[in-house]
């Protein structure tokens, strides 16, 4: 019988899994930051499988990218009072 392929979120499971010798060598104080990052790649996990790629982790990182530019528009938006259609 043929393989089965994982699920991306097992596949994602199994990328994050594979940086845990980055992570052991990050120091103590950075460890939880790291932790959040990989964590926040799971909220796109959906888009992530969509875009078919050769590498999950290519769909890890779009996702954790795409988290923080989110976060960071917000930022600046409380910050300015204006929101995203407005600063174009």
């Amino acid at each position: 019988m043929g393989r089965t392929i994982p699920s991306f979120r097992i596949a994602e499971a199994q990328e994050a899994a594979e940086w845990k010798s980055f992570r052991k060598a990050l120091p103590p104080r950075d460890r939880a930051a790291f932790d959040e990052i990989l964590s926040s790649s799971r909220f796109y996990t959906s888009a992530s499988s969509a875009a078919v790629r050769a590498s999950k982790f290519e769909g890890m990182v779009m996702a954790m990218i795409f988290h923080h530019y989110r976060l960071l528009m917000r930022t600046v938006g409380a910050t300015s009072g204006m929101g995203p259609k407005e600063r174009r």
